[in-house]
């Protein structure tokens, strides 16, 4: 069983929890990971998501996962990461790209700077049954054909990659 914090629209802990897969009263959120692994050609590294999953099973996703009781998002992005992948996100690799808020979740959107050969990668097969590297013009022929998660913010994220990218030129 799964226990979550539950936080107020102001981003705020209310001090109450919420056990997973019971409906969220109305004004709660709770929060949840994206996680991006980035490599120098400004490719990203994405999974798909395993058959026996509830939610998109064998659709292609960004690396995720919602934060328990006590746990922040940074922490967060660094269990799931290593949890899912077996990617180390650190402080000096990693930054928070940006956060949002939908209808019952805060989401923070996190890139991780890694040239990881997939063949290093260790997939947690209850979560992951295959990951690749694509480019953002593959990304969005995946999201077009309906083979990726359409995710309200790609082309926000695009941008802060290319951004980046730039600057580390």
């Amino acid at each position: 069983m799964e226990i979550w914090d539950i936080y107020d629209s102001c981003f705020q802990k209310t001090g109450r929890t919420h056990e997973r897969g019971k409906p969220l009263a109305p004004g709660d959120y709770h929060l949840i990971v994206h996680i991006y692994p980035v490599n120098d050609k400004g490719e990203v590294l994405i999974q798909k998501r395993a058959e026996n999953l509830s939610w998109k099973p064998g659709l292609w996703a960004a690396t995720s996962g919602s934060a328990v009781v006590g746990e922040g998002a940074w922490t967060t992005c660094q269990r799931e990461l290593k949890e899912e992948l077996g990617i180390e996100a650190t402080k000096d690799n990693s930054s928070l790209a940006f956060m949002y808020r939908r209808r019952e979740h805060f989401s923070t959107v996190w890139l991780v700077k890694t040239n990881v050969d997939i063949k290093d990668l260790t997939l947690q097969p209850s979560e992951v049954s295959d990951v690749k590297w694509v480019n953002q013009k593959q990304l969005k022929e995946m999201l077009e054909s309906g083979e990726f998660f359409n995710y309200p913010y790609l082309d926000l994220l695009f941008s802060v990659i290319d951004r980046d990218k730039k600057e580390l030129e």
